[in-house]
């Protein structure tokens, strides 16, 4: 892991922000039950990422008209990703599509699959929507009761996932000592 992203500009990604990287960046953020999209383009070194932290935007009764925080929501965190993407003229067929976060947490033990379990239902949202738009995931680390840190290089595409409580990042493979995916 030493030398990770050396010489990249950093970012870290707050709950409820998209990041779109048109310059190569290493963008990290930690996950509970929130989760990341990430869509990258590799033949035009790009990538963009989402932290949403609750499915569903029209879940917002009784709050205030003003436009809510854009990537707060699942929904409208990938509209909002893959509109900018139309813009600038990718096609969709050239987008990876990579999935990560969503866990039950601590707190939920005992109320899984009830509307309680976040992390569930936004892994569900983010799934249906891509499924909508005839996306397929790549690769996914979703579910389980372990927040993750995640590390993201937007000109690779490369993803390092950290599990909370562990020592060393490592892939779905297993593998440790700062392998990818």
């Amino acid at each position: 892991m030493k030398g990770l992203g050396q010489g990249l500009p950093k970012v870290f990604l707050q709950t409820g922000d998209c990041f779109f990287g048109v310059q190569p960046t290493l963008v990290s953020t930690v996950l509970g039950s929130c989760v990341a999209v990430i869509i990258h383009v590799p033949k035009m070194g790009i990538g963009t990422i989402c932290h949403a932290f609750l499915p569903d935007s029209s879940d917002r009764r009784g709050h205030v008209s003003h436009e809510p925080q854009v990537c707060r929501y699942v929904d409208t965190a990938l509209q909002n990703m893959l509109e900018t993407l139309d813009k600038i003229g990718v096609p969709r067929r050239d987008l990876v599509i990579k999935l990560f976060g969503g866990s039950t947490g601590v707190a939920v033990r005992g109320m899984e699959n009830s509307t309680y379990d976040i992390g569930r239902r936004n892994i569900e949202m983010a799934r249906k929507l891509l499924k909508f738009a005839r996306l397929d995931i790549q690769v996914e680390d979703v579910g389980g009761n372990k927040g993750r840190k995640l590390m993201f290089h937007t000109q690779t595409g490369e993803v390092w996932v950290k599990r909370l409580r562990q020592t060393a990042f490592e892939n779905l493979n297993g593998d440790t000592a700062g392998t990818k995916f």
